[in-house]
């Protein structure tokens, strides 16, 4: 018998269009890994990308950088998982002034505006048998119609890459500073 877990960004955003998974197992347990997610600031990659872009990434924790940055926390399970959640047409040149943080979750799912996407993202702690913890981040877009999804997928060509490598460093520096390496 094969069973399923379902996560929260699965209740916030079940079907997607874009989306990328990146994952680490970390030499520590959960509440370290959790603890970590809380205080990690962003890195160097993070700031020399976003400013590459021309936009400055918020100083604080992870949440702090989200919720600054015009995402809305939607969903928490303290210590497992969080997930945060924005509308926007990501493509655009001004990528900050073409974004809205939802007010809640009940918004989110209504959201329907033509030639806008929702973006989610979620950070997923799991316990490994030998004390371990699986960290993992997962990024999702649905296009609200066939038009965004067009600029959508033409933006995601050329970021992807890049949003990987954020993504990555995230789970590194998160590693690192459960592990006592920081």
């Amino acid at each position: 018998m094969t069973t399923t877990t379902t996560t929260l960004l699965d209740e916030v955003l079940p079907e997607f269009d874009f989306g990328s998974r990146h994952a680490r197992r970390i030499a520590a347990p959960p509440e370290w890994v959790a603890q970590a997610v809380d205080i990690v600031r962003p890195g160097r990659v993070a700031s020399f990308l976003f400013k590459v872009r021309g936009l400055r990434i918020p100083w604080g924790s992870t949440r702090d950088v989200l919720t600054r940055s015009g995402f809305t926390v939607l969903a928490e399970r303290p210590g497992v998982e969080m997930v945060a959640g924005t509308f926007g047409q990501f493509w655009a040149l001004q990528e900050r002034a073409h974004m809205e943080a939802p007010p809640d979750l009940e918004a989110f799912r209504a959201f329907d505006r033509p030639g806008w996407a929702q973006g989610a993202i979620s950070l997923r702690l799991e316990p490994l048998e030998d004390g371990s913890t699986l960290l993992s981040t997962e990024t999702r877009v649905w296009c609200v119609d066939d038009e965004a999804r067009r600029r959508f997928a033409i933006y995601w060509t050329f970021i992807k890459v890049f949003s990987g490598w954020l993504r990555r460093d995230l789970l590194r520096r998160i590693a690192r500073i459960s592990e006592g390496d920081a």
